[in-house]
Parts: C-alpha cells; sequence; structure tokens
C-alpha cells in the first residue's frame, strides 16, 4: 500500500543513486580507455634518450599516477561485477584488505585513519559469496565514516575467531546509535542522515546478507562511539 512506502525523498534518492551507478559504469570504461593511451604514450616517451632528467621524472610521475588509477577502477569494476550467486570459501583478511582499498581515498579525503587487526598467523575463511560479503563489509565501513564526519578519528577494523565463528568487528568514536531502540538501526529506510548521503539501507543490508551467511550482525556494547560485530561460521 502506498502508506507502507519510504518518504518520497528516500525514493527520489534511491533512484538518483541507481542512475548514479549506471553512469559511472560507462565512465569507468572511458576513464580507463584514456588510461591506457596515456599509459602507452608515457611508455614511448620513456624509452626515448634525448629527454632531460626533469622530464623523465614527470613521466614517471605520470606514470605512477596513471597505474593508481586504474587501479582504482579496476577495484570498482570487480565489485560491480562480483557474482551474487556462486558461493565459495572467502578469504576474509583479502575481502577486508579490498574494502579498505576500495575506500581508501574517501577515508583519507575525510580527514579519517583506519586501524585494521588481524593475526598474521591465522586463517580467517567463511563459506559464502564474496560479493555480498564485500558489499557487507563496505557498508560498516561506510557506516563508520559517516559518524565521524567532521572528526580527525580513527575507524578500527578487526578479524578474529571467537569459536566456530569468524568476526569482523568495526569499531569507532563517533556519537554512537542514535536510535531507540537501538535495534532500529537495522531497519530499512532508518538514518539519523539525509536521504541523498544515504537511503538507510546499509545496515538493513548488512545484516540480510550476514543472515544469508548462517551469521548475525549486531551492536557490541561500547563505553563510547559504536562497534558492529559480523560473524559468519568459520568453513573452507
Amino acid at each position: 500500500m502506498a502508506g507502507d512506502l519510504p518518504p518520497k525523498d528516500v525514493l527520489i534518492a534511491l533512484n538518483r543513486s541507481a542512475t548514479a551507478a549506471r553512469l559511472l559504469s560507462g565512465a569507468v570504461h572511458e576513464v580507463n580507455n584514456a588510461l591506457q593511451v596515456i599509459s602507452g604514450t608515457v611508455e614511448i616517451l620513456q624509452g626515448r634518450t634525448d629527454l632531460g632528467e626533469p622530464v623523465t621524472r614527470a613521466l614517471e610521475r605520470v606514470r605512477a599516477q596513471s597505474a593508481r588509477a586504474a587501479t582504482a577502477l579496476a577495484d570498482v569494476l570487480v565489485f560491480t561485477k562480483g557474482s551474487v550467486h556462486e558461493t565459495t570459501p572467502v578469504d576474509l583478511r583479502e575481502t577486508v584488505t579490498y574494502c579498505l582499498g576500495v575506500r581508501r581515498f574517501a577515508i583519507h579525503r575525510a580527514g579519517l585513519a583506519v586501524r585494521f587487526e588481524a593475526d598474521p598467523d591465522e586463517s580467517y575463511v567463511a563459506p559464502g559469496t564474496s560479493s555480498l560479503l564485500q558489499q557487507a563489509i563496505l557498508n560498516m565501513i561506510v557506516n563508520s565514516e559517516q559518524a565521524l564526519a567532521g572528526t580527525r578519528s580513527t575507524i578500527d577494523v578487526e578479524l578474529r575467531k571467537s569459536g566456530p565463528h569468524v568476526e569482523v568487528r568495526v569499531s569507532d568514536e563517533g556519537p554512537g546509535v542514535q536510535v531507540e531502540p537501538r535495534e532500529r538501526a537495522f531497519e530499512p529506510f532508518v538514518s539519523t542522515k539525509d536521504p541523498w548521503q544515504g537511503a538507510g539501507l546499509g545496515l538493513w543490508a548488512a545484516r540480510a546478507i550476514a543472515e544469508a551467511h548462517k551469521g548475525t550482525l549486531t551492536i557490541e556494547e561500547k563505553p563510547a562511539g559504536a562497534s558492529f560485530v559480523m560473524r559468519l561460521p568459520q568453513g573452507g
């Protein structure tokens, strides 16, 4: 029924996001083609022996930045093209590292930092769909980014084992969960942000994905800020 629909501004924001995703897909391919031309031209110029040192250094900077941009675009394409049906053993260390890489620029631009902790000798593997787990973890990270907006704080991401589960914990020292009861944070379209900053689906989707993997996503008690913990069954 119409009365059960989200507010009109939320629906418009969702439509804008979907439209932006389509535009982004085309733009990524166009920019990637342009980067290939730039990289090819730089490679030709670097093969010359009559260029001075300042030009050589400048070409190396262009080459390095082109490679960096190409890697960032490749990471986006990996996410957008990932299968949502294939189930495999998922290395959660690699998944978290990928997610932090995708968000690195946005996090640093916002003046934030990230601290990632995981025992280097442990294996953190859970059966599931890699692209969906990427989506869930990205949503958790973005939730902390939004909570820390305007601060110079740190997002803490931790991987650890707990009994038969692997835990992905994302914590911050922001204002904490600002809806009551706190479980409402996992309901769709519940958000303290403007609809244009997000429709309030991030935590809802992250929990739905965790539950689809026979896991959970919960809020952990914390003296200050917020801590969200995704628990997934171990396996591989």
